[in-house]
């Protein structure tokens, strides 16, 4: 199998987009002395908890500010609505904010929400059942299921670069997440690259993690708001993100509180609905330099972006 080539990602085809929106679609003004809307774009995921539990448990409320959770099935869906100005912030990952910023919709990652630590993970990449466990060069000679110029090639990418430089990695393109499980368990492809809880869901099923980001920490969850907003509701994103630490102290002290605002809004399977295990949520920390740096770098030399950006113009300082 062969790898195909991306000559357009998906954050260009939704940074085109801002020509062909209605203005009828972009967030307008709350009339004078009314509180003005947070209109912020999360999808059905595990690292999204915290800013559940806050709108859930009135965290938002309390700091005086309206946040409204709109919620998106993809990230193609996500990119879109932030690039014609529906929402005026998003959580994701790195790559999406700095691709943005380069693709001249103007954004500034504020925060990390999630990071692997200790013993947890949020990546792995799993061998088919029945195959055994390869080696993470032999399987990705041979074909993983992901999607290119994502977090997932970066993840695999920096782990190859760890353990078997110069390894040709085989991406099979499925950039439907969902799609790659039934593709993995009946051995359609060698190998896929998922988030949890599908991981676990999967090693139920008799797939095999060749390798994982625990505690590795080079995938972080990042909240992301544009600058207009940054500029023009600073204090307003200070309130945002005190409520969202809140609301990650909540979840560390007392997971299973959480476990029905988890079921109701992320992906879960059923099978792991009552038993799997909430991630510990750290205090919301500035996205780190060295991380910002290296992906950046990275998406430079595979000429994904051709825009030089600082640190200055990916990351908003101060807020925290």
């Amino acid at each position: 199998m062969h790898k195909i080539k991306v000559k357009c990602n998906r954050l260009a085809a939704a940074a085109l987009l801002l020509v062909a929106v209605p203005v009828l679609g972009i967030v307008q003004p709350s009339p004078a002395g009314a509180i003005e809307t947070i209109s912020f774009g999360v999808l059905p995921v595990i690292q999204a908890l915290p800013l559940f539990v806050a709108k859930e448990e009135g965290f938002f409320k309390a700091e005086g500010i309206d946040v409204e959770l709109v919620p998106f099935r993809s990230s193609l869906e996500k990119d879109t609505a932030l690039a014609a100005g529906r929402i005026q912030g998003y959580f994701g990952d790195m790559l999406t904010s700095i691709i943005m910023n380069a693709n001249h919709v103007p954004v500034r990652m504020v925060a990390t929400i999630y990071n692997t630590t200790g013993d947890q993970r949020m990546f792995a990449v799993l061998a088919a059942p029945g195959k055994g466990k390869p080696s993470l060069a032999e399987l990705a000679e041979e074909g993983i299921a992901g999607a290119s110029n994502t977090i997932i090639e970066y993840f695999i990418s920096k782990l190859l670069a760890g353990e078997a430089p110069g390894t040709r990695l085989n991406m099979i393109e499925a950039k439907s997440i969902p799609s790659r499980v039934p593709m993995l368990l009946s051995s359609q492809v060698p190998g896929a690259a998922l988030p949890e809880p599908l991981v676990t869901f999967v090693e139920m099923k008799g797939a095999t993690v060749v390798a994982d980001d625990r505690g590795i920490g080079i995938a972080p969850t990042v909240l992301t708001f544009t600058n207009k907003f940054l500029s023009e509701r600073r204090t307003d994103t200070e309130k945002f993100l005190k409520a969202t630490t809140r609301a990650s102290s909540l979840i560390s002290r007392n997971p299973e509180a959480v476990r029905p605002t988890m079921i109701k809004h992320a992906r879960v399977p059923e099978l792991l609905q009552d038993s799997f295990a909430i991630p510990v949520f750290v205090p919301l920390s500035i996205p780190k330099r060295v991380l910002v740096m290296d992906t950046y770098t990275w998406l430079r030399e595979k000429g994904v972006l051709n825009s030089e950006l600082t640190w200055s113009k990916m990351v908003q300082e101060g807020l925290l």
